[in-house]
């Protein structure tokens, strides 16, 4: 059985010659990246549904359909250099690369949402602790996105019950400004345990002040599942001077701030690496009918004049096939750009008739 699914590119109304060369440098590109989308498509196992029947004249009509469980909102663009040198537009699959290769594609920056969880047992000497590590933590996080370690990473998003709390409910639902959605989920749980030696439980030395210790994890979250788990221990030391000097489990000992910020400078690395990989590239958009909106603007590390790949989501590449998600793939530049917002305008393909389960994927990295 042979598939033949068309990749014709975009056909453009004017005459005029001034235009010519940039519709056919539109529809070489947007050629070319149908034929990369349908190459890869088929290299994830494809799956074919076909059917045929007798009509009434006793003529035989077949119906074929081409499915993929390609997920689009991890591809990557790539251009490569073939052995003549001639430059070809690859769409990369994120799920199915290296690490290395993840970070030098990353398609575009990612909103990052970020909570802390701390684990209570009744001890307020252990919560104490917890918590004043849990803010040691979220201050060097926030301190080292806005010196962009994490260059990947656009804005750092505060969990929703910490952005709602102190705000009534109607300031919340009929007030309050749009929230970024987030695309990945940072998660700090912090709890901390007793250590108490051996020689001290069954009384053989002076009793003093029991040391304790602090256990971190860390969980990088994409859809729903854990794509990244860092955990550490760091000693909460005690001595008897501090029994005599009275002080309380209020502060953080020099040593435990530390070795908490060497742990986060090793572990924030890895996060960057997981972050590129399992990222999505894409961006939802919705459309009426004056403009195509894009769900995301500066917090989504969205500039104007940025080319976007206008693509149809995974579920509608299930729902209705390979043939018809093609022909609506699209080409837009970005006119307008807002905090969590952006305007599309379309330069290349069938346009803004049909954007529903449509998203943006950056196509910088395409060849123009």
């Amino acid at each position: 059985m042979c598939c033949c699914i068309g990749i014709g590119g975009w056909a453009h109304g004017e005459n005029d010659s001034a235009s010519t060369g940039v519709v056919q440098g539109a529809e070489d590109q947007l050629r070319q990246l149908k034929q990369a989308l349908l190459t890869l498509a088929v290299d994830e196992k494809a799956r074919i549904a076909a059917s045929g029947w007798t009509d009434r004249d006793g003529a035989l009509n077949e119906d074929l359909m081409v499915f993929s469980g390609l997920e689009l909102e991890r591809l990557r663009p790539t251009v490569r250099r073939n052995r003549f040198g001639v430059e070809t537009t690859e769409l990369v699959y994120a799920a199915a690369t290296q690490d290395e290769i993840c970070g030098a594609s990353l398609a575009r920056r990612q909103r990052l949402g970020f909570s802390v969880t701390i684990h209570r047992h009744g001890q307020a000497a252990g919560e104490n602790m917890a918590r004043a590590a849990a803010s040691l933590m979220q201050r060097h996080i926030h301190a080292e996105v806005a010196r962009s370690s994490l260059s990947n990473v656009a804005v750092l998003l505060n969990s929703q019950a910490e952005q709602s709390s102190g705000m009534s409910t109607y300031l919340r639902y009929m007030t309050a400004a749009p929230e970024s959605s987030q695309d990945l989920n940072l998660e700090i749980r912090v709890r901390t345990a007793d250590r108490k030696p051996l020689l001290h439980r069954y009384g053989l030395l002076e009793r003093v002040r029991s040391s304790k210790s602090l256990e971190v994890q860390l969980l990088l979250m994409a859809q729903g599942a854990a794509v990244l788990t860092l955990q550490t221990e760091v000693p909460l030391p005690s001595n008897r001077q501090s029994v005599k000097d009275q002080l309380a489990w209020l502060e953080l000992p020099q040593s435990t701030k530390q070795s908490l910020v060497e742990w986060l400078d090793a572990a924030l690395p890895d996060v960057a690496r997981a972050v590129n990989c399992h990222g999505e590239s894409g961006l939802a958009i919705a459309a009426n009918a004056s403009e195509i909106t894009l769900l995301g603007g500066r917090d989504a590390g969205v500039y104007q004049g940025q080319r976007m790949a206008i693509l149809t989501t995974s579920r509608r590449l299930r729902a209705r096939g390979l043939e018809q998600s093609l022909s609506v793939v699209g080409l837009a530049e970005v006119t307008r750009v807002g905090p969590r917002s952006a305007t599309l305008t379309m330069y290349a393909g069938p346009g803004q008739s049909d954007t529903a389960d449509m998203m943006a994927v950056p196509m910088a990295a395409f060849a123009p």
